[in-house]
């Protein structure tokens, strides 16, 4: 019977542990340059896309500025027009109410105070000699065509001291200053509703 025996040194094999990690490495490296091929087309897509979404929202700003500059002389007018309407229509025509309230009052009545608000509410402080004379003057306010309404608030003995006071009327001024004793004056407010139309009608009629 005939031994083989060979005495020559085996082969080693060839490292298997290092080509599967080369394999490993290279599948990683393919991976990761995937990955920023992908990360790079994402970032160019959303950046166009946010490129075009500004582009829209400046078109859109660009057209409202238009609209708010197209609207603005048109509002101009609308404001103007307006203005001249309520001109137009202004509630009271100030010197013609204060001559014709100026006429009711009596020898010895005094306007001291004048205020008016847009419905045509007016408030007036009037000095008397008397308490009778403001109730002289309410009736009279009354029976006038361009009073719609007309209320006595309040009557009081005005504060004067020996000299006068700042309201005194010329006359108790030059009483004052000759000493002469001042009888007590009365100052009473009023709040009238007027008549446009009958306020008007006599502004017309006057020569």
């Amino acid at each position: 019977m005939l031994i083989d025996v060979n005495l020559l040194p085996k082969k080693e094999p060839k490292n298997a542990v290092f080509l599967i990690v080369a394999i490993l490495l290279l599948a990683v490296l393919a991976a990761a340059g995937a990955f920023f091929y992908w990360s790079v087309q994402k970032a160019e897509s959303e950046m166009n896309q946010l490129t075009q979404e500004l582009k829209q929202t400046r078109a859109l700003e660009a057209a409202e500025q238009q609209k708010l500059a197209d609207a603005e002389p048109v509002q101009e007018v609308e404001e103007l027009q307006k203005t001249v309407e309520w001109a137009k229509q202004y509630p009271l025509k100030t010197v013609l109410l204060l001559q014709n309230m100026a006429k009711l009052l009596p020898e010895r009545g005094f306007l001291m105070n004048f205020s008016y608000s847009e419905d045509t509410t007016v408030s007036i402080t009037v000095q008397f000699d008397t308490s009778e004379d403001a109730a002289y003057y309410l009736k009279r306010l009354s029976d006038a065509p361009f009073v719609a309404n007309v209320q006595l608030k309040s009557v009081a003995a005005a504060n004067q001291g020996d000299n006068g006071s700042a309201d005194s009327s010329p006359e108790e001024a030059a009483d004052a200053a000759e000493g002469k004793k001042i009888a007590p004056r009365y100052l009473a407010q009023y709040e009238l509703r007027i008549n446009k139309e009958a306020l008007k009608d006599e502004k017309e009629n006057q020569p």
